[in-house]
This record gives C-alpha cells, structure tokens and sequence, in this order.
C-alpha cells in the first residue's frame, strides 16, 4: 500500500512540475495585419512593458545596456550590444543561458552577467550541451567552450586556407551537434565546401567550387551568399550570390554548368540534388509539420510579402504566408526553434509595415501565432529587429530602439525578450 501511494504521489509531482512548467504559446489563428499601439516607455534593463495590441498580451523585458568605455585616444564612446542575427541562436540548449553578440553570457533567470566571452568570435551555441559552446576562427582553428569552468580549448585546425567562414555569417551546425559545413577561401581564388564532423573533429568531405570566391571581399566570396547544413545534417544548402534582376552575377562551373538561387546536396559527398527555387532571400532551414525539411524563405526581389517553404527533397514548394502589404524588404526568418520543428518565426521589420513578430505553421494553412510589435524605429541595420526563436519557440530575441532615436544609421538597439 505505501508503495502505491508513494507510486500515485511521484505520478502527481512529475504531473504538476510538466503542468507548471508548460510552455506557453499565443493563440493560433489565421493571420491577420496588427498595426503597432502606441510605443510604450522604453522600460530599464530587466524590465518588462506589455504589449496587448494582439490577440494575447505579450510581455517585453529588456536585456541589454549601453556600454560606455574610453578608445584609445581617450575619448568616450558608447556601444550598443545586442544579440547578433535572426539565425543565430541566443540562448543555450536548455534555455537557462544566453548570450549578447560574442561578448558574454548571462544567466536567463535573472539577466545578471555570468562572465565575458574570450577569443570566441563567432560563438554558437551547442544544440544539445547547454554547458557548450562552439567557434569556428577565420584561421581555421575549431574552439570548444565550457561555461560552468570558463574553460576555452581549440580542438583542431583546418590548415590551407586564407580565411575559412560558418556561413559566412548565416551557417548553423546541426541540430545534433554533428556536422557543419565551413566555406573555405583558397589563394587562387577557388572556394571550399568543408564538411566537418565534431564529433570526430576530421573533415569528412570537401567539395572545390573553382573560382566561386572570385572577387569577393577576404570575409565573404563573390558568388555565394551562404553555406548551411540543415538540421539533420543530411543536406547542405548553398545560397548563391544572385538575383532575379541579376544576368552577370553568376556562378559556372568548369563543366559548364551555372549556378543560381538556393541549391540543395547531399552532405556525405556534395553530389548535387535540386535546385527548389531560383532565387535567394532571407530564409532559414527548418522542418515542416510532416516531418520533412524545408527551406523558409520570403520570395520577390523587393520581398513582397509573400513566404514559400521549399522541400529540400525537391518534392514541393508552397506558399506558408502572404503579408502583403505588411511586409517591405527588411523582414528576417528564424528556424532556430530545433526543439519546436514545424514553425518559422518571422519579423515584419519596419513600422510603417506593421513591425509585428509571428511564428507561421509550416503545413500551408496560414496559421500563426501574434508575438506582438517590437516598437524598433528600424531606421538602421543595427535597429532591424531580427526576431530569433529560443530552442523550444516559447520565447523570441529581438533588437529595437522603442522608437528612441528614430535617426537614419542610429546604432541605438537594445535587445528584449518576449
């Protein structure tokens, strides 16, 4: 009998713990335009504003600060640090901790500073290890590091390379902490796909695009915009550098072939597989609701408003939402929702263009979820909001001014939670 009860008592305590810690959605509905209220008081580092404009109030709170030091010729200077990019994870694997660009990492309960980040840039969050985070250095060197010792190790080195880039800048590892495909720059101009295993710290495969870093700047190549495995580290997506406006702009291969749009292969040897769509915009790599992967993505060269997501199996592409006129040419995606597959959590950037978040389902039935307005004077690259999902989707990272320094070029952003 007392094991019973105590059977019946451990049942109730598991019950109430999943009960009490639920993640909690805004409701979903068909999508419908919702102009920004009134901006509210830009609230104080770790504070929190509601925003009751849509279908459920969402809370705000501030996470970051300005940051004033003195440059080298003394004189003051103010930085405003915010998260770094729509694709770029903010928080670690378990959401207890999160990290400001690649300076430092705090603690998610109570916003304080746990300690700065060192020779990590760029740093990536692991995706299964919230005690781990990965970097990948231009001169080749592959960096692990351990938050609870503060501990930073370089693990391996590519050699050969003039630069070696994640992305550059919209890569992502897996979401097993498997793979990741690093663009390598040769001195001849060629460009490297690299595909890294971290699990046994080797190059598996590297494929040669001969002279696709052409012209291009030492940190990004002429004719590819980014490079990806997507999240089951099965495929590896290549943006290529072009447009639908574009005719000179185009990659071709030695055997003739051009290269154009969002190009998907297979990762274990790069043999080509589809080309879903000719033309690429801001997008993420995610999963749809039937489990397939999918590449999401705004279409149009001047956006337009409307968002496919495209099969990495070449099997279909369809259209997941239509903003117009909501959305201009500053919206972001982000699938880094890799404990939430199926949605893609999008950011309407500009706020004469509504300036609202909101997670779209991926099964073409037009649903979403309101995660409010970010109040952003978006007059800059450093004010675009650039919403990213956490890990389970039940929170979004974005940057805004709250309409404080509505100036064009204003470096002045802050990032919130909601």
């Amino acid at each position: 009998m007392k094991k019973i009860k105590l059977a019946l008592a451990t049942i109730f305590i598991i019950n109430l713990f999943q009960l009490t810690n639920a993640q909690q959605f805004p409701d979903d509905i068909q999508y419908q335009s919702t102009p920004p209220p009134t901006t509210p008081a830009l609230p104080n580092y770790g504070e929190s504003v509601i925003d009751d404009s849509v279908s459920n109030d969402i809370e705000i709170t501030r996470i970051t600060e300005a940051y004033n030091y003195t440059d080298g010729n003394g004189d003051p200077q103010v930085w405003y640090p915010t998260h770094e990019y729509a694709k770029t994870q903010v928080w670690n694997a378990d959401q207890t901790k999160y990290k400001i660009a690649s300076w430092k990492v705090y603690d998610a309960t109570n916003y304080q500073e746990i300690h700065p980040l060192t020779s990590m840039y760029p740093s990536y969050w692991s995706n299964t290890n919230p005690d781990l985070m990965w970097s990948f250095r231009e001169n080749g060197d592959v960096k692990k590091h351990t938050i609870s010792t503060n501990n930073t190790q370089i693990v391996a080195n590519i050699p050969g390379y003039e630069v070696i880039k994640l992305g550059p800048g919209e890569g992502n590892i897996d979401k097993n902490d498997h793979y990741v495909a690093l663009a390598g720059k040769k001195a001849n101009g060629d460009l490297d796909v690299i595909i890294f295993n971290l699990q046994t710290l080797q190059i598996d495969f590297t494929k040669t695009f001969v002279g696709a870093w052409g012209n291009g700047t030492f940190s990004f190549p002429q004719f590819v915009d980014w490079v990806s495995v997507s999240q089951s580290g099965d495929y590896v997506v290549i943006i290529w550098a072009n447009s639908l406006s574009e005719t000179n702009n185009y990659y071709v291969d030695q055997g003739g072939v051009s290269h154009n749009g969002v190009e998907v292969y297979n990762r274990a040897d790069m043999v080509f597989q589809n080309r879903p769509t000719p033309y690429g915009n801001h997008g993420d790599l995610g999963y749809a609701i039937d489990g397939d992967e999918v590449y999401v993505q705004f279409y149009g060269e001047y956006g337009g408003g409307t968002i496919y997501m495209h099969k990495l199996n070449g099997t279909a592409s369809s259209i997941v939402l239509n903003t117009h006129p909501d959305f201009g040419v500053t919206g972001h995606i982000s699938c880094r929702n890799t404990n939430r597959p199926g949605w893609a959590y999008v950011t309407m950037s500009e706020l004469d263009e509504s300036a609202q978040m909101v997670a779209v389902k991926l099964d073409n039935s037009h649903t979403v979820e309101h995660f409010g307005h970010h109040f952003s004077s978006a007059l800059s690259y450093a004010q675009a909001a650039m919403a990213v999902a956490s890990p389970n989707g039940d929170k979004i990272c974005f940057k805004s001014d709250f309409g404080t320094d509505p100036v064009g070029g204003s470096e002045v952003a802050y990032s919130f939670f909601c």
